[in-house]
């Protein structure tokens, strides 16, 4: 596993952006960023499913559906990811965010922690989509919503960061480092096994695009390590006619 500190020290004033400060909400002081995002998935979420009741489809214009999205609907990549219609679902989500979001906010700022986010979620709906229209169709067929997919993560990128703390998985059992990243790949190989794994592949994607950011698994050393080997094989055909001239002999042009 890389170093948790390659990322550097935390920014100052909470990364710029406007992170700075928060809110006591219920006598719980959250941090702005974590509480617009935490207010954001409960806007989405509970809003649209009052609105979608009352006949106004802003719910189902915000899922990410394949299709839609094939025929431009380009919204839904990233619109997906802040829906939780799941109540209890949508209570863990929000504790999960107020859990680790700050620690993830002080290291990486206002600005990178919401690119990493919503940016993420548009990376992760545009390969789902790539997937449902060329590589496994049963996937379009489904439409793919929910805030698990980037906590998961978020998750992950949280374990690869502090590898010495741990957390109280379901508020009960404490996991650290490697063995939270395991555990969360494998609760989510279970709970694609019992619902289908369609239907998880946006949660995998995302669980990938984390490993990889994070480099845990080392793409980017790998990457450096193919370019310097190309480098060193450019140097040997460049210098294999050049030959060795021993000082001890005279130069050539003399007589």
């Amino acid at each position: 596993m890389p170093n948790p500190m390659r990322w550097g020290a935390p920014p100052r004033g909470g990364g710029g952006g406007g992170g700075f400060g928060g809110y006591n909400v219920l006598g719980v002081w959250i941090p702005r960023p974590i509480a617009w995002l935490i207010a954001t998935v409960i806007l989405m979420s509970a809003f649209g499913s009052l609105l979608l009741r009352l006949g106004i489809p802003l719910l189902s214009l915000s899922v990410l559906a394949v299709e839609a999205v094939w025929r431009g609907q380009v919204w839904r990549l990233v619109t997906w990811a802040p829906l939780e219609l799941s109540p209890l679902g949508l209570v863990f989500g929000c504790l999960l965010l107020y859990f680790i979001g700050p620690d993830l906010l002080r290291r990486w700022g206002t600005q990178r922690f919401f690119v990493n986010f919503f940016g993420g979620a548009a990376v992760v709906g545009a390969v789902t989509c790539l997937i449902g229209r060329y590589v496994w169709p049963p996937v379009a067929a489904i439409p793919h919503f929910g805030l698990w997919p980037m906590q998961e993560a978020m998750i992950i990128a949280w374990a690869a960061l502090f590898r010495d703390r741990q957390i109280l998985l379901f508020f009960a059992l404490p996991v650290a480092g490697r063995n939270l990243i395991v555990l969360t790949i494998a609760i989510t190989v279970v709970m694609a096994a019992l619902s289908g794994f369609p239907m998880f592949v946006p949660h995998f994607v995302a669980e990938l695009a984390a490993l990889l950011y994070m480099d845990i698994i080392p793409v980017r050393s790998a990457i450096a390590r193919g370019r310097l080997a190309w480098f060193q094989r450019g140097y040997r055909r460049r210098t294999a006619r050049l030959t060795r001239i021993d000082r001890d002999e005279p130069p050539r042009w003399t007589h």
